[in-house]
């Protein structure tokens, strides 16, 4: 374990130790698993070393024990995975089904491997005919939540953000026998263009051959889809081009018009087990068959806009995708930085050799470049003369003086010539000595200022510094804050765009991230692996070809909301990728009446790029919360981290937090928490009924099969959450929150199993990212009744008076009784019956709100929420239903009946907040 994790397993391991002794009276026991580092197995050394875990229990009278029988394992007999994919924008719902076959009880694991650009917005799990849904909450009232609902007598887990980046979501309950259990996981993320294509990955490891496994993936685009394309399943995230123009023969694909295209991948039995052979076969895995294990993609393009791109609107909201064509790419000055440290020693520089002689040839006419290499010192090679290269040493280090042979530092053109020499000095390089990260891109930015000035033709290329390093700083200034502000500084006028890239596990890639967002850049991971030149190759790929420099997104003052839109400049647009802006229009802005610009450089000159047409789309409300947060989130990163953050670093991140929990998403700043009620008192259960909708309009997680009303009074106990975070956004936290920590966590005396089982092994993560492991052991504990409820957030959703108190009714009333809304395909206008004096029989079941609690649907009139009161959007995307030509709200069911006195009010935990 390093120094900087805040991982204190020894005082709770003392704690564990007492608690084992309740053990053979109470036989419930929880586990909370956390994945770590792979390159160990079990616990940690230092978890063994320090806190042996050692069970006083009563010694068995029998002479010779006997081993306990081998339970068989739960099985999976059901796997579904739906994307549905709206104008770029992605929303996923994993559904699990599995059944412990065993006469006792058993501990039943689910494991996804997201995106690492992906929020969480839902989690359901169904045990014994019974829901629970997740909440999300701010990250610090999430751990006061967690800590008193443990106290309370409940059993209780939150997922936060981990210390260390990885993107696995783990979820473990006990599972009585012979009983089964439904996990539903949905998450959500906007597809990225990168080389001229959307790329949508779905990992799939379930660990055995899952009789009912199926993924179906629907795209619908305002444009036409020009290329789809399903490659075979890939075992991880390699590159191997070969593979990648292989059909996938199992995925079937229909296209019921030219923006639409609906993918099924449903594999028998026999056909998983011969796919899990040939990957095996390809990785030369030699352990028993587990069933599937890798990636499902599906890879699309649409039709371009040659000038300003392509404009969306829907209830209020716009986003503009722009991505032109017919541009010649600019000219460049590519500064290579390399580290030849110790670490680079082996396979590593031999991959880089190799991927550097790719990068070289790829240099277009007309572009510069030059070769940095840094250990300890640091060369600016001198391709004309290589005895003349500028070396740059720490000051006073090893007897250095303070300008130890700077020389010159001319960018090179990319000429056959130049190419060849370069290739040469590379094919030279060998490792060793420290890593002077400091150094090297202070030099970096040397020379991407002094190297320009031998270019005398028109027009300066644009300068970008690709820094390849494995490690963390060893030589020179070590601190990170203290090389991202001095780097800063230095890196001005021009401002080169800095692209990281961070090779395996030991180089810190949050470092490395903010260093490339606070000098308009961005960063990479590296995976050690056969296909590392290749990685590099394909990175270096993204970023070769600039088409535009100083791009800006302009739109009319009165037209857009600018607090509310997302970021309009940037530095480059490359060929191949997509500039994204999103935001709310004005109240009474016509949506055909949108006007977007963009103006930007390119290799003739300062151009100008107006959008033709404006078209309707799907609810883009989601979109918009998804990018502005994931911008503030990297608005805040931009922030110094000498403790003096800015008054606007602070604002970001609470209007982060603000709309994370506003559209539950699971971000960094927030977390995702389960609330189970056992018999130690009475509280007040939300109980959550996913709506019963085959298109999948909602964004929470699938129908659940034999749903009823949790029981205040019993149950069988629920596990905890688990993982090791989800690519740079989720983890999770024992009871205060901190990776790794031990806790004893008290739950009701509620079934479990009677031993203590080891941690589970899961299947490798595909982008191989750092794991770690350890266990927390939970045990159950008598606790007293109390009726002491959970705090949680109040209701909003009361039932008014009458329809004068909806502020927007008059903005969209037709006649005395009637209205129009933007409810028809495409968000057409429909007119509809307010049916003020009208009632109906019996209202429609449905699912009410953001929640998606049970309701009915009822007219208007007679379910006026305050919720929706001042806000239309809300009521027309959580809560509009129609009865034929009726204006109808889907009223929450505890709500409609206490208005009704038809049946007694029933108390509820709030699991989302507004």
């Amino acid at each position: 374990l390093h120094e900087d994790d805040d991982i204190r397993p020894m005082n709770h391991c003392q704690n564990i130790t007492h608690q084992a002794k309740l053990i053979t009276m109470v036989p419930l026991c929880l586990l909370v698993l956390l994945v770590f580092d792979t390159r160990t197995t079990g616990f940690p050394q230092s978890f063994l070393a320090y806190n042996p875990l050692t069970l006083d229990l009563p010694e068995d009278p029998s002479p010779t024990p006997t081993a306990a029988p081998k339970l068989p394992k739960p099985e999976m007999y059901s796997l579904k995975v739906e994307s549905r994919i709206r104008s770029r924008y992605a929303r996923t719902v994993v559904s699990s089904r599995l059944a412990n076959p065993a006469n006792s009880s058993q501990e039943v694991f689910f494991s996804m491997v997201l995106p690492d650009t992906a929020f969480i917005s839902g989690f359901l799990m169904e045990v014994d005919g019974k829901v629970y849904e997740a909440y999300v909450r701010e990250k610090e009232e999430a751990k006061h939540e967690y800590e008193q609902a443990v106290s309370s007598g409940q059993t209780a887990a939150h997922v936060a953000l981990s210390a260390r980046d990885s993107n696995r979501f783990t979820v473990s309950v006990n599972v009585e026998p012979r009983k089964k259990v439904t996990f539903n996981l949905t998450y959500e993320e906007l597809l990225t263009r990168r080389l001229g294509e959307y790329s949508h990955v779905i990992n799939l490891h379930p660990g055995q051959e899952v009789r009912d496994l199926q993924v179906d993936v629907f795209i619908s685009e305002s444009r036409n889809i020009t290329s789809l394309r399903v490659p075979e399943i890939r075992s991880g995230n390699e590159i191997d081009p070969e593979h990648d123009n292989k059909p996938n023969p199992l995925a079937k694909i229909e296209r019921p018009s030219s923006t639409e295209a609906h993918i099924r991948f449903a594999p028998s039995v026999e056909e998983q087990r011969e796919l899990s052979k040939k990957l095996r076969d390809k990785e030369k895995d030699k352990k028993q068959d587990s069933g599937l294990s890798g990636q499902f993609v599906v890879r699309y393009d649409v039709e371009r806009d040659p000038q300003a791109g392509e404009v969306l609107v829907s209830d209020g909201y716009f986003v503009h995708f722009f991505s032109p064509t017919d541009l010649k790419p600019l000219r460049k000055h590519a500064i290579f930085v390399l580290d030849v440290s110790g670490s680079m020693g082996g396979r590593k520089i031999e991959q880089l050799k190799e991927a550097m002689e790719a990068i070289l040839d790829d240099l277009n006419e007309g572009d510069y470049f030059n070769i940095v290499e840094f250990s300890f010192s640091v060369t600016v090679w001198n391709l004309d003369s290589t005895s003349q290269s500028a070396v740059f040493s720490p000051y006073n280090a090893y007897g250095d003086s303070p300008k130890p042979n700077p020389g010159p530092t001319p960018a090179f053109p990319a000429t056959s010539e130049y190419k060849t020499k370069a290739k040469e000095i590379i094919k030279k390089m060998r490792a060793g000595g420290g890593t002077n990260i400091y150094d090297a891109l202070k030099t970096a930015t040397l020379v991407a200022h002094e190297g320009l000035q031998n270019i005398t033709s028109e027009g300066k290329p644009e300068p970008i510094i690709v820094f390849l390093t494995d490690g963390e700083p060893t030589v020179g200034e070590l601190r990170p804050s203290k090389i991202q502000s001095t780097v800063r500084e230095f890196n001005s006028n021009p401002q080169a765009s800095i692209f990281s890239l961070a090779l395996g596990n030991d180089a810190d890639f949050n470092f490395l991230k903010k260093l490339s967002l606070r000098n308009s850049g961005f960063a990479r991971k590296i995976y050690e692996a056969s296909d590392t030149a290749l990685q590099l190759t394909d990175f270096y790929r993204q970023v070769a070809s600039p088409l535009l420099a100083n791009v800006t997104f302009i739109y009319q003052p009165d037209q857009v909301e600018k607090d509310l839109t997302t970021r309009q400049e940037f530095p480059t647009f490359f060929s191949g990728s997509e500039l994204v802006v999103a935001g709310k229009l004005k109240k009474h802005t016509l949506p055909e009446s949108l006007l977007g610009e963009v103006s930007g450089t390119t290799l003739s000159g300062d151009s100008l790029f107006s959008s033709s047409n404006v078209d309707k789309a799907s609810s883009l409300e989601r979109l918009w919360a998804f990018l502005t947060i994931q911008q503030l989130l990297e608005q805040h990163d931009l922030q110094p981290e000498d403790g003096n953050n800015s008054t606007e670093n602070n604002t970001a991140k609470k209007k982060a937090l603000q709309l994370a929990l506003k559209y539950s998403f699971v971000t960094p700043v927030t977390s995702l928490v389960v609330v189970k009620p056992n018999d130690t008192h009475a509280v007040g259960s939300e109980v959550v009924q996913p709506a019963v909708n085959e298109d999948w309009n909602t964004h929470y997680a699938l129908p659940l099969a034999g749903f009823q009303p949790v029981s205040l009074t019993s149950g069988p106990a629920v596990g905890t959450l688990a993982g090791s975070g989800i690519g740079d956004r989720f983890g999770v936290a024992a009871s205060v929150g901190y990776p790794g920590s031990s806790a004893q966590l008290p739950s009701g005396p509620q079934g479990g199993h009677s031993g203590l089982p080891g941690p589970p092994s899961f299947p490798p993560s595909a982008t191989k990212p750092p794991l770690y492991q350890s266990t927390i052991t939970v045990s159950s504990a008598e606790l007293p009744a109390t009726t002491e409820a959970v705090s949680q957030p109040e209701l909003e959703d009361e039932i008014l008076n009458n329809l004068d108190e909806l502020t927007w009714l008059s903005g969209v009333r037709n006649e005395t009784d009637s209205i129009v809304l933007p409810s028809g395909e495409n968000g057409t206008s429909q007119v509809y019956r307010l049916g003020t004096n009208e009632s109906v029989a019996e209202g429609i079941t449905c699912a009410s709100g953001a929640v998606q609690e049970p309701g009915l649907c009822v007219p208007l009139p007679q379910c006026v929420l305050r919720i929706f009161s001042k806000d239309i959007d809300m009521y027309l995307n959580q809560y509009f239903c129609a009865i034929e030509s009726l204006a109808g709200v889907c009223c929450p069911e505890r709500l409609y009946n206490e208005k009704s006195s038809t049946t007694e009010s029933i108390d509820f935990t709030t699991t989302v907040t507004e």
